[in-house]
This record gives C-alpha cells, structure tokens and sequence, in this order.
C-alpha cells in the first residue's frame, strides 16, 4: 500500500437509490448516501454523488471516479439501495432494473453493477485502500417492510477483499437491513448509517474498530425492536489503516467504547450541565445570551429563565462556562487553593504533559490513572473554592478514564474557559471525533487555535491538519503552511513531512523540491518514518 504521505486525494463514490420503477420504493437510502458526502467531505473527500441513478448515470459517475484516481489514493464506495445475490456474486441495482420474473437471472445482470468487479475497477486504478460500504443486505421487496432486497432468501454472499480492500455489509447472513426501526422512527436515515457514519471522523479509528463499533450499535438499535441485525465486514487491508488511507493515530486519550443507548449530547446540553453545576444567577444570564444569539436552541430557557428569577443579584458574575461561539482565553486564573485535596488530586491525576502541574510531580500517564480513586480525589478538590484550573483537566481525564466522556468533556470544558490549554485540546478532540459531546468541527478548530496560541504543540500540528484536510473549514494551504511552519520550529516530528509535501506538490506555494527533501531529510532525523520514506524516495 502506498505511503500515507504520497495518497494526495482522498476519493468517494456514493449511490442511494430510494426511487425504484418496478421494485418496492426506499425510504432512506438518499438520506443515507447525503449523510455520508457530509461526513467524508469533513474528512477532505472529493465526492462523486448519485441519487436515485440509473444504469447509465451510475455509469457515468464510475467513469468519473476513475478519472480522478492517481496510485496511492484513498477510495470510499458507498451503495446504499436494492441488492440481489445470483450465484453467489452481489449485484447493486440502478433504479430502472427492471422487476424480474424466475428464470431472468440474466436480466438481472445485464441491467446491474457486480458488486465484486466495481471495486476491481477501482482498485486497479492504483488506490491505496479501498472501503466499500454496501446497505443492500437483501429481503424480498414484494414482501415490504422497508428492506433493501431483492429475491427469495435473506442476505447478500460474502465477499473476498483483495489486498487493500475492507468491505463492510449493512447486515450479516440471512439477515435483512432495516431502513427504519419501525412507522413512528423520526430518524431519517437507516439503522446502519445512523450507526457507522458519526465515527467516520475519529482519527485513532482503524476500519476494524469502525466495524466492531459499528456491529455493537446496529445490533444493540435492532434488538430494541425485536430484529436481529449485524454488520458483516471482509478485511484484507495491512495495518492500522483508517478512512483516509491513513495509519490511525494515537490520540491523546485512548478510544472509548461508545455506548448506543446513550447517544452523544449537544454542546447545549454540554453548557447546560456546566451551567447548572455552577447554578448561579450569571451563568443562567450567559445561557440565555447565547440562545438569544441562536448559538442554542433553548432547551433548557424556561428553566434558565425560571431558575434566574429565583435567585438574587450576584455582585460579583463568575466567569459563564465555555461556550462552542466564545474560545475560552488563556491567562492564569490567581488566588489557587492549596491543600491536602489539591495534592491529593494531582498525585492521582496529574498529566506529565501540562505546564500547570506541581514541577516536583512528574506526572501519571493515562494508562496508569486509576480512574475511580482519581474521580473521588479530584470531585473532592473541585469543590474547594479557588480549586486550580488543572483539578478541573485531572477530573475530566479521570472521568475520560471511566470511559464517561460526557462528564469528562464538562470538566475539560471548566478548565478550558479557564485557559488549561491541555484541556483545550482535549476538548477540541472530544468536538472533532463527536465523543461525548455532538461532533462539531469549527468548533474543535477554534480550541485548536486559541491552545496554538498559547503554544501548545499539539494543538498547532492538528489545527494545521485540519486546514490541510478542510476539516471545520475549507482548505487553506497558507494557514495550515504557517502551523506546519510553527510546529517544525518547536520540533514536533510529524509536521516536516507534512509540510515537506506542501512545498514537493506546490500547494499554496511554488514548489521546490529542494526544500521539501531538506524537511524530509531533518524529519528522518528526529525518527518520523514518513519522512524517512519520502527522503529515500524522492531525495537521493
């Protein structure tokens, strides 16, 4: 497969067809394929996308995709419709196949797409990895009920994966896909989709943790309608390899077993509960502003409006949580408690990495938290008056220990508004990978600048990421330059690869191959193995 650093496009092909002519009608299958082109256009994909096509204008958007393919490049293949199995290959059928009657197998083919040889096709075009997505695990569609399929049994055959290939089903053997949990679902889009599509964006996701999750929620969703459903996947593809093509990164806190019954909360519900927590009559003011901006919905105004009325006027405000539109600032709170509590709390909880910690405590790496005797001690020292602001980081990194992202994206989001810069990244990795708190790019984004600003080297190299790949923002090669530029300076290894290709493929700025093998060759240097291949490669 091809290095990371050389897959310069990430690629995807997307067909949901809900308007068939002669077969039973869909009821998600374009909502799901929209929802997808979102989630992978944050990732940085070039999206092909077809609702509703036909045979020739499915055709059409193939010959396209093919168009665009260099080697090394990532490839997504998303079918969301009607499929059917004939002698054990899949075929995906456009919206004009026509209703077959026994003994037309052939008819079938001729008017429809073998599931194996479209990823052939695109495969041999030289990408990297190729994903295939197919909600098409088949029922018969004269039985109704909402389920993608056509013919007799249930289920499509399994499928080979060629080298570099990862195909994942909607459904397993003889199971049928559920469009809908039943009449009354307001969600609109398919069990599987609503279940895979939110952790497209996690970065520290490899495609098997992305099926495994995916399985756990599909099956747990099905279940809690009497059905059985869980999605099949085939893996040829070597590595922690992720959606984009890419080697998973280690994230700063270990991935957390989400759990379907308690989907992710808002950034309203978020304040809400830093909000109440607080229950003084300021923050119940900030609260209102912000759903006076529309920044929030207002969920919680009456009870804010009610709940403000009860109290009398504070001399003092304290400072309203951090919100999503107002990135907290970074100067140093005073008057910091001291205590047993306080120390208590950072021999359990400290991070070796934060600035903020006692310079006599080295630090407890998050594999080493206990994370239910660090809660007890941290809950005990937040609730002093004056607690410093990295109580609040060591609470929510306990928390996060516990696999309670929610809580611990609270505590994270009290440290932040106080300018815990570690806390700010932290946050802003909750936001970007929808853990926890709703997914939300631009704001994860801005905790990654002001966390830059303060000079956090972490924070510089993911907010010069998330320009290079237009995650929250759209592609801007000459910001993402000057981070990449920044995080170089303060020796953060990865980035001399990634700028080194900025300036090999002359994004943003004219190439000059000289100055991408010096950057090449001083990454190679610090043990980053990207540049170490690319310098071997391009710099002899």
């Amino acid at each position: 497969m091809a290095d990371p650093a050389f897959a310069a496009k990430r690629i995807a092909l997307l067909i949901g067809n809900n308007a068939y002519a002669e077969l039973p009608p869909l009821s998600t299958a374009v909502n799901d394929v929209q929802a997808s082109k979102t989630a992978l256009e944050d990732l940085g994909f070039t999206v092909e996308l077809v609702e509703n096509g036909t045979k020739r204008q499915i055709s059409r958007a193939l010959a396209n995709v093919e168009g665009m393919i260099e080697p090394g490049d990532a490839l997504v293949l998303h079918f969301a419709g009607h499929g059917f199995e004939i002698g054990g290959q899949n075929w995906l059928l456009p919206v004009d196949v026509p209703a077959a009657r026994q003994g037309e197998a052939g008819l079938v083919k001729d008017e429809s797409f073998e599931a194996g040889s479209l990823i052939e096709r695109l495969r041999a075009r030289g990408a990297g990895t190729v994903l295939a997505i197919f909600d098409a695990c088949r029922d018969n569609p004269f039985a109704g009920g909402g389920t993608r399929s056509l013919g007799g049994s249930r289920g499509l055959a399994q499928m080979e994966a060629a080298g570099g290939v990862f195909i994942i089903f909607s459904a397993g053997a003889k199971q049928q896909a559920l469009d809908r949990l039943n009449d009354g679902d307001p969600v609109k889009t398919s069990v599987f989709a609503r279940s895979f599509l939110p952790l497209l964006g996690a970065r520290d996701l490899t495609l098997i943790d992305l099926a495994k999750e995916t399985q756990l929620r599909v099956r747990d969703l099905a279940r809690s309608v009497g059905h059985e459903q869980v999605p099949a996947y085939y893996d040829n593809v070597v590595g922690r390899i992720t959606v984009t093509g890419e080697v998973a990164t280690e994230s700063a806190q270990p991935r957390m077993q989400a759990k379907s019954e308690a989907p992710p909360v808002s950034s309203e519900d978020t304040f809400w509960r830093s909000v109440e927590r607080r229950d003084d009559p300021a923050s119940y003011k900030a609260y209102l502003e912000e759903v006076e901006r529309g920044a929030f919905s207002g969920a919680y105004r009456r009870l804010a409006e009610l709940r403000l009325a009860a109290k009398p006027a504070a001399a003092a405000p304290e400072p309203a949580p951090v919100a999503r539109s107002q990135p907290p600032s970074a100067e140093p709170i005073a008057a910091e408690a001291t205590g047993p509590e306080i120390a208590a709390c950072d021999a359990a909880a400290a991070a070796p990495s934060d600035r903020d910690k006692p310079a006599s405590l080295p630090g407890v790496d998050f594999k080493s938290v206990a994370g239910s005797t660090a809660v007890v001690a941290c809950r005990k020292a937040a609730a002093i008056p004056g607690a410093p602001r990295r109580i609040f980081f060591q609470l929510g990194r306990a928390y996060i220990k516990l696999n309670n992202a929610r809580d611990g994206a609270a505590e994270y989001g009290k440290a932040a508004n106080m300018g815990h810069l570690v806390a700010m990244h932290n946050l802003a990795f909750l936001l970007s990978s929808g853990k926890g708190v709703q997914r939300d790019p631009a704001a994860a984004r801005a905790l990654y600048e002001k966390a830059a600003e303060g000079g956090f080297v972490e924070s510089i190299f993911d907010i010069a990421e998330m320009y290079s790949r237009g995650v929250g923002t759209p592609v801007n090669w000459a910001k993402a330059r000057v981070y990449y530029q920044k995080a170089v300076e303060l020796g953060e290894s990865r980035s001399f690869a990634n700028l080194g290709n900025i300036y090999l493929n002359g994004r943003g700025v004219r190439a000059d191959k000289t100055e991408a093998c010096r950057l090449f060759r001083e990454g190679a240097r610090l043990g980053d193995k990207t540049a170490t291949t690319n310098a071997n490669r391009l710099c002899r």
